[in-house]
């Protein structure tokens, strides 16, 4: 009975989103230990019933909404002792280390949309830069192309990449001296199902994410390295006597050799997360830094210029650096603007009440969209039709 107590709660927690890594290993363990329990999870993920009764559970208090649903429908002994969880089993799709569990649907459905759906390619490595006079350069190039960024800088476009020249921290004060005409700044931009990345003068990479904006000077000056940024970015600092400044619309954030991303994607919102060393953040209005340390995630809020900061898991917000799409408790409306952006194609939802469903899953951020739509589908049985770039999602 101990053990069935167990199960239980690491499913409530899981599915609330307040789950322990040693936990869902846990977790895991237990559903791939016996076939019955994998065949339970399909039954109950599955449900159509039990779905339309979640819809409804989501809109109240939840403590009132267990008493009354365990009152009404979890009057069944032995056979039902999960059935306290089924309101809110259909949700996740639970992360394994080969991806996505799948569950049952029609196969007929999940051919015909499969084949349309491998057709549907993900992002690729493009941007357009824009030099001194507006003049604008597509980058494409996977081999080695010299691309003229100033009257005396060459920067070469490979593979994805955007890298300049080299200039040693001994030599940067000297030529910067000797310079006399004004800093001149380049903007790399990527469009919906783009990305791109650049090394800048001292060693610092960065990767832009789609719809992105970076600004920054060919060669940084003598005291500070600032840059500017719309969209969402990854960057690696190269350490350096002078600090680097990421400035957006909502603040700066400072620091001095570290690993971080920032996302700007929310409206009159900056969110960074810091994955290595120590960074500051400044509000746009106020001199006032904040420090945050590695694992915690802050927002800057432009309404009251406020900064909030969380001890989280980072992954989920760095995984589009390293390769893959990752979701934790996250609704379909949510999820399907990451995909209309990276896979450059629109999405829309037969009824509103299925953006609200929430899901959590891992996958290749470089794959076709099919497994994700097949995921979802498989979840929740609902039905997807996709003609050319446009996919509508309705249920059954």
């Amino acid at each position: 009975m101990e053990k069935k107590v167990n199960t239980e709660r690491l499913i409530a927690q899981y599915l609330l989103g307040d789950l322990t890594s040693p936990e869902k290993e846990q977790l895991e363990n237990w559903i791939k230990s016996s076939p019955q329990h994998e065949e339970f999870f399909n039954h109950l993920r599955t449900n159509t019933s039990f779905r339309k009764r979640y819809e409804t559970y989501t809109q109240i208090n939840s403590h009132q909404a267990w008493q009354y649903f365990k009152k009404r429908y979890c009057q069944v002994s032995a056979t039902s002792i999960l059935l306290k969880y089924a309101a809110i089993l259909i949700l996740p799709i639970i992360i394994t280390a080969g991806g996505w569990y799948f569950y049952t649907a029609s196969e007929k459905q999940t051919s015909d949309y499969l084949a349309l759906g491998d057709a549907i390619q993900p992002g690729i490595p493009k941007a357009t830069l824009i030099l001194a006079g507006n003049y604008k350069q597509s980058l494409t190039p996977t081999y080695p192309t010299p691309v003229k960024v100033n009257h005396s800088t060459t920067a070469i476009a490979q593979n994805g990449a955007l890298i300049y020249p080299t200039t040693p921290n001994t030599a940067i004060d000297t030529i910067l001296k000797r310079q006399n005409d004004a800093v001149e700044n380049n903007t790399l931009t990527t469009e919906q199902g783009n990305e791109f990345r650049v090394t800048f003068e001292d060693g610092t990479t960065v990767h832009l994410n789609y719809n992105t904006e970076l600004r920054y000077p060919v060669k940084f000056s003598q005291t500070k390295r600032i840059v500017y940024l719309k969209g969402e970015a990854y960057f690696k600092i190269a350490k350096d006597h002078r600090p680097f400044y990421v400035i957006t619309d909502q603040g700066a954030i400072k620091q001095y050799g570290t690993e971080f991303n920032v996302n700007t994607f929310t409206p009159e919102c900056t969110e960074v997360a810091l994955v290595k060393g120590s960074i500051s953040i400044i509000p746009k209005e106020s001199n006032q830094e904040q420090f945050i340390k590695p694992g915690q995630l802050a927002h800057i809020e432009q309404k009251n210029n406020n900064i909030s900061v969380h001890n989280v898991d980072l992954t989920p917000y760095i995984a589009w650096n390293e390769g893959r799409l990752i979701f934790e408790n996250r609704t379909l409306e949510n999820i399907v603007e990451i995909l209309e952006h990276w896979y450059n194609v629109d999405i829309s939802f037969g009824t509103p009440e299925l953006k609200q469903l929430r899901f959590t899953g891992n996958m290749d951020r470089y794959a076709t969209i099919s497994p994700i739509l097949k995921a979802i589908a498989r979840t929740t049985n609902l039905r997807i039709k996709i003609e050319g770039r446009e996919i509508l999602i309705t249920d059954n």
